[in-house]
C-alpha cells in the first residue's frame, strides 16, 4: 500500500484549491452526481442512480494496489495497445492504472500518440479531462464571494449577532454548492475527490435558517430545545450517508471515475423531502412575512423590501429545483433550466453582498433598542420580554383575522379586556413594538382597509364618510386627517389616482 501511495498524483498546482475543498462542511446537493460536462447534461447521470457504499466495487482489489509491478503493468499494456491501434484495449488499461493510481495525467502521455486522433480515445479524454466553461468563471467568483460576505458579517461589530450569523449561514451553504457545482461543470471533480458526499446533509437546511432568520428579526426569537426537531430530517440523511466519509481519496476517486453505482430507493425520498422542505418552509416564512406586512412605517421599510426580496429568491429556487428534477426524470427536456437553480443562488449572494455593502444597517436587525423616554418610562414595569412577544403575537392576531380596529368603539381598555392585560401592558407592547401610540396604530390598519375598498369600489358607489364609517373612524375629519398623514394624499385625490 505505501508503495501505491507513490504512485497517486495530484496536480501540484491546484494544491491549495483541494486543501480549501477538503476541508468544506456539508453543505451540496444531491446534483452533483448529475451534471455532466458543459452542458449539464444528465444522460449517463440517473437522478436516481445513487453510489452505494454497499457495492463491494468501490473497494479496490488488493491484485490492483498490492505491488508497484501491478500498476507498471496495467501501463506498459497500455502503451503496448497503443502501439498496436488496438484503442479499446488501450483504453480498458488506461483506466486500470488510473482506478489504482488516481493520475489522470496518464491520458495525455505522448506515448499513446498513436491513437491520440482515434474518435473513441477523443470521447473518452473529453469525458475525464478538464474543460473551460464561461459561466463556471461567474459561479466560481459568487462562490467565494460568498464566503468573502460570511467571514465580514460574523466579525461586524453592531449587528444582531444571531440573527446574522443565520443568514450569513444560509449564504455560506449557497456559496459552497456554487463551487461544488462549478467542479462538475468544467469536468474538475476527478482531481478533487475528497469532495465527493462531503456536504450532502445540508439539503434539507436552507428552509430553516431563513424561516428562522425570518422569526429572529422580526421577534428577536429565542431558540427553545424543541426548535431542534428542525434538525432531525439532516441528521438521518448524515447518518446514512456518514460511511462515506471514512473513506480513502482513492476510494472516492474510483467511485467518480468508474461511474458505477447502483438504483438506490432511498433516494426517491431525498429529493421529496428536499422539495417538501423547501416548500413548507417557504410557505412558514411567507407567514411570519404577512404578519408583519401591516405594520412597516417609514422606519423599517428598507428591511421589510429586503425580507420581501430574500422570500422572493427562496420561492423561485424552490420551483427552479422542482423544475430541474423534472429535466433529470426527462419530464422536461430543456436544457437551460439546468442552470436556472444555480444562477438564483448567485443571485442570493450577489444580492446580500449588495446589502452587506450599501446598507450594513440591515443587519442590526429590526428590534430596536427603546428611545430614551420610553427607556425610562418602562424601566420599572413588570412586563417581561417573553410576555410582551406574546402579546405582540395575539394583537397582530387580532388585527390581522378578526379586524378588531374596524370596530369605532374600540379604546385601550377594550383591546386590554381582549389581550387578557392590563392598559398600561397593552400599551407598552405597542410602542415598543410598533413605534406608535393606540390610536396611530389603529388609523394606520383602518387606513390599509380604506384603501382596499375604495380599490374594488370601480364604479364609485360608495362616498367618502360610508367608506370612514365602515373601516371604523366616527368622524370625516379625523378619516382625511389620518389619510393624508400615511399617503400624502387626500381620499379624493387617492380615488382620481387610482382611476386615472
Amino acid at each position: 500500500m505505501e508503495k501505491l501511495k507513490k504512485h497517486i498524483v495530484y496536480p501540484k498546482k491546484d494544491f491549495i484549491l483541494i486543501i480549501f475543498l477538503a476541508l468544506l462542511s456539508n453543505a451540496f446537493a444531491l446534483e452533483q452526481y448529475f451534471i455532466e460536462g458543459v452542458d449539464v447534461k444528465i444522460a449517463e447521470k440517473n437522478l436516481l442512480e445513487f453510489p452505494s457504499f454497499f457495492d463491494s466495487s468501490f473497494v479496490l482489489d488488493s491484485n490492483l494496489v498490492q505491488s508497484k509491478d501491478s500498476i507498471l503493468y496495467f501501463r506498459n499494456l497500455a502503451v503496448e495497445y497503443s502501439s498496436k491501434n488496438d484503442v479499446d484495449n488501450a483504453i480498458v488499461y488506461i483506466k486500470k492504472y488510473i482506478g489504482a493510481t488516481a493520475d489522470l495525467s496518464l491520458i495525455n502521455d505522448h506515448l499513446f500518440s498513436n491513437i491520440n486522433n482515434a474518435e473513441k480515445y477523443i470521447a473518452f479524454k473529453q469525458k475525464y479531462l478538464p474543460k473551460f466553461n464561461f459561466m463556471a468563471i461567474i459561479y466560481f467568483y459568487a462562490g467565494f464571494l460568498g464566503i468573502f460576505i460570511f467571514v465580514i458579517l460574523n466579525i461586524k461589530k453592531g449587528v444582531d449577532r444571531v440573527g446574522t450569523f443565520l443568514i450569513s449561514l444560509f449564504v455560506l451553504f449557497n456559496s459552497l454548492f456554487i463551487l461544488h457545482l462549478s467542479l462538475y461543470i468544467i469536468n474538475y471533480q476527478y482531481h478533487i475527490p475528497q469532495a465527493l458526499m462531503m456536504t450532502i446533509t445540508f439539503s434539507f437546511l436552507y428552509g430553516p435558517l431563513l424561516y428562522f432568520y425570518f422569526k429572529r428579526v422580526n421577534y428577536n426569537y429565542k431558540f427553545r430545545l424543541i426548535d431542534i426537531l428542525h434538525l432531525i430530517p439532516s441528521i438521518i440523511l448524515l447518518i446514512s450517508i456518514l460511511p462515506y466519509y471514512f473513506m480513502s481519496s482513492l476510494e472516492k476517486f474510483n467511485i467518480l471515475f468508474d461511474g458505477r453505482k447502483e438504483l438506490l430507493p432511498a433516494a426517491y425520498t431525498v429529493i421529496v423531502v428536499k422539495i417538501l422542505s423547501l416548500s413548507i418552509y417557504a410557505f412558514l416564512i411567507l407567514k411570519v412575512y404577512r404578519k408583519n406586512k401591516k405594520i412597516v412605517n417609514n422606519k423599517n421599510k428598507v428591511i421589510f423590501c429586503w425580507q420581501r426580496n430574500l422570500l422572493t429568491l427562496h420561492i423561485i429556487y424552490t420551483i427552479a429545483y422542482i423544475i430541474y428534477v423534472g429535466g433529470v426524470v426527462k419530464i422536461i427536456n430543456f436544457q437551460p433550466l439546468y442552470h436556472l437553480q444555480i444562477l438564483v443562488m448567485v443571485s442570493v449572494v450577489f444580492y446580500v453582498a449588495y446589502i452587506a455593502y450599501g446598507q450594513p444597517e440591515i443587519f442590526k436587525g429590526k428590534v430596536k433598542l427603546l428611545d430614551p423616554i420610553n427607556f425610562f418610562k418602562y424601566k420599572k414595569s413588570g412586563l417581561t420580554p417573553s410576555f410582551s412577544l406574546e402579546l405582540k403575537e395575539n394583537l397582530l392576531r387580532l388585527l390581522s383575522e378578526e379586524k378588531i380596529y374596524l370596530d369605532n368603539d374600540l379604546n385601550l381598555e377594550s383591546l386590554s379586556d381582549k389581550l387578557g392585560t392590563t392598559r398600561h401592558n397593552t400599551s407598552q407592547v405597542i410602542n415598543e413594538h410598533f413605534n406608535m401610540s393606540f390610536s396611530e396604530l389603529m388609523n394606520q390598519y383602518r387606513i390599509d382597509e380604506a384603501t382596499e375598498i375604495l380599490k374594488k369600489d370601480e364604479y364609485n358607489s360608495l362616498s367618502i364618510i360610508q367608506v370612514a364609517y365602515e373601516v371604523g373612524f366616527n368622524n370625516k375629519v379625523s378619516f382625511n386627517k389620518s389619510f393624508k398623514k400615511q399617503l400624502s394624499l387626500t381620499p379624493t385625490q387617492y380615488i382620481k389616482s387610482i382611476r386615472a
